[in-house]
């Protein structure tokens, strides 16, 4: 079978055709795929390529495909680096308080440990409990002022409060390469460790996610039955220009009342999401956002699974 290398941002969908919610992942230019059949349907190639460290199979343009002689990159294995939260020292951070680069630490947080609890639709009221108490649509520490958002800072807290790990803030380059060396890196703003935003965790999750439980999910109907079982999900989408901010969302499980958006096939367009940026929403389904090429360049579904 031949290879080919993308010549733009590519989208890969689940059939040879263009219609709304049927793209998988957004290929990134020059990405080395490989042909699964020699045949062109309508214009579309059937590819296979590595993303994430897993195996990726759809349909690509093939005006948006080169020949090339390199072949499918290996599944590489992340560093092995430490977790890092910003110590809040004698700090009281607050839902109703502004000191974001910190975890929350009130007291009566509710920080249910997901991976204690073995029955799912206990699970699932546990993700439910910690997005009532956060309280995204009320809280101060979410609320978007004239040039910010906190989508990152939402998505940071909820999984905090769920025995997840995200980044808030993220060791520097030099820093994680002391780290493989095995020299122990003290955290110090702006020197050892970085704040990160949600354009930064799209690529920290390709990096680094495994490492920290997170699974890569492509198609969006499997993603929200996983989570349906209990289990947490985010999505996050990286814009295009880099200045301008990116967006991250958690995906929690569907309720009676709160529930994702469905074909007439039942297939999920858009899963049940929760979120803050400049609307905040404690829950949402609304369309693919995340698909929109004008804005962003790539997306994730990531699955952090008991």
């Amino acid at each position: 079978m031949s290879n080919y290398i993308t010549t733009a941002t590519l989208n890969l969908r689940k059939e040879p055709l263009k219609i709304k919610g049927n793209v998988l992942c957004i290929l990134p230019p020059d990405t080395v795929v490989q042909e699964i059949t020699t045949d062109v349907q309508d214009g579309f190639r059937q590819v296979k390529t590595i993303l994430s460290s897993i195996t990726v199979e759809g349909f690509a343009s093939q005006k948006y495909l080169e020949p090339t002689n390199l072949t499918l990159p290996d599944r590489e294995q992340p560093l092995q680096v430490p977790l890092v939260h910003y110590p809040s020292g004698n700090r009281i951070i607050t839902r109703n308080g502004t000191g974001r680069v910190f975890p929350l630490n009130e007291s009566g947080i509710l920080k249910p440990d997901l991976t204690k609890i073995p029955n799912a639709d206990d699970r699932k009221k546990g993700i439910h409990d910690v997005v009532n108490f956060l309280d995204v649509e009320r809280s101060i520490r979410y609320a978007p002022d004239s040039k910010n958002t906190f989508c990152n800072i939402y998505a940071y807290d909820v999984t905090y409060c769920l025995g997840a790990y995200l980044p808030r803030v993220w060791w520097t380059s030099d820093s994680i390469v002391k780290w493989q060396q095995g020299v122990t890196v003290p955290v110090q703003y702006d020197k050892t460790v970085t704040e990160y935003t949600a354009n930064r965790i799209a690529n920290w999750f390709e990096k680094f996610g495994s490492l920290f439980g997170w699974q890569r999910l492509i198609d969006v109907t499997r993603f929200q039955q996983e989570v349906n079982k209990g289990q947490l999900g985010i999505l996050v989408a990286q814009r295009i220009n880099m200045e301008n901010p990116g967006h991250i969302v958690a995906v929690v499980p569907e309720t009676r009342i709160h529930m994702a958006r469905r074909s007439n096939t039942g297939i999920v367009i858009s899963p049940l999401q929760s979120e803050a940026g400049r609307n905040n929403r404690k829950y949402s389904a609304r369309n693919a956002w995340w698909q929109d090429k004008t804005r962003f360049k790539k997306f994730g579904f990531w699955l952090w699974k008991v």
